[in-house]
């Protein structure tokens, strides 16, 4: 298995994105551009893959994402699909990607991608999608109050149950949002509703610190590996708290269970190590890497979702 060093990292897709987001990989001054291939994949969604090219710490340049590889996947030895590329309406906000047409990823099975760009080697990874755990119980608990200039605060405890699975390696990612819709009154009084987006807790802390998860600091999630609880029934409890003002309504607030690969968690747990070095350099941190020939991840999840009122 490969690793690599990052010596930074820049995120450039909406926090909204549930189940494809990417990390624009940076190299050392004078390193030569290599190929990064990303894709966090569902059993929910097509397969995504983001290719592009990494850059140096000092460029300035905006990332150059790839729009003419050939992205292929396999089951097996077996061609499933050659994916098709996607070019969103606002590149800056929503980069290039491949897509599958047809294809959603099945859970148990593992899957292969080969991308070939002209000018590099033939690129390749190979990962699964794990057995889904379900969440047994989940409470949640909101206290909303007014705070400074009519600011909304939102104070809350959330705490979920789930059986894992015995003598069986499990991970997992435990996620939160709250749905927002802004909006705006004109002087007729003619309310007009823009895009609802899904927000992150601005702060998140575990009640029993014995508890196993890492706190994710990036997203204020938590990244749950079953060394400590292996095959048992387990609670992990929580307090948060988020904020929005009145130009937004309040939606659904949403619990996510995300069983997750190896791969997956070894990459995001890595980039969360990264994060709270606070050097920029990423000295001492080396990032998990499954791409053969490249950088990046290829990794795959299933997703478990609880919604809850704020009011009723």
């Amino acid at each position: 298995m490969l690793q690599f060093k990052i010596r930074n990292l820049l995120f450039l897709l909406p926090a909204f994105l549930l189940f494809s987001c990417e990390d624009v990989v940076d190299l050392p001054v004078d390193a030569k551009a290599e190929l990064v291939v990303f894709s966090n994949f569902s059993d929910q969604n097509g397969l995504e893959v983001y290719v592009y090219k990494s850059k140096s710490i000092l460029s300035i340049e905006p990332t150059e994402y790839i729009k003419d590889a050939v992205v292929k996947v396999f089951k097996s030895d077996e061609l499933l699909e050659v994916l098709t590329i996607v070019l969103p309406s606002d590149p800056e906000k929503n980069p290039p990607y491949y897509r599958t047409s047809h294809l959603v990823p099945e859970f148990d099975m593992e899957y292969t991608i080969e991308v070939n760009v002209e000018g590099y080697e033939t690129i390749s990874a190979k990962n699964s999608i794990p057995t889904p755990v379900e969440l047994e119980s989940v409470t949640f608990d909101p206290r909303v109050s007014a705070g400074i200039d009519e600011e909304v605060n939102v104070d809350f405890d959330v705490s979920v149950s789930l059986k894992d699975p015995a003598n069986i390696e499990n991970f997992y990612h435990l996620k939160f949002y709250q749905e927002l819709t802004p909006f705006t009154v004109s002087p007729m009084g003619d309310t007009t509703f823009g895009i609802p987006y899904l927000a992150f807790p601005t702060e998140m802390s575990e009640v029993n610190e014995n508890d196993p998860p890492v706190k994710y600091e990036r997203d204020q999630s938590y990244l749950i590996k079953d060394v400590q609880f292996d095959g048992q029934y387990i609670t992990l409890a929580f307090t948060g708290a988020y904020s929005f003002d009145p130009s937004k309504t309040l939606g659904r607030f949403k619990i996510e269970l995300r069983t997750v690969s190896k791969a997956y968690y070894l990459y995001h747990d890595s980039l969360n190590r990264q994060n709270q070095n606070g050097d920029q350099f990423g000295n001492g941190v080396v990032v998990f890497n499954n791409i053969d020939n490249g950088l990046g991840n290829f990794s795959g999840f299933t997703s478990k979702v609880n919604f809850f009122k704020l009011t009723d």
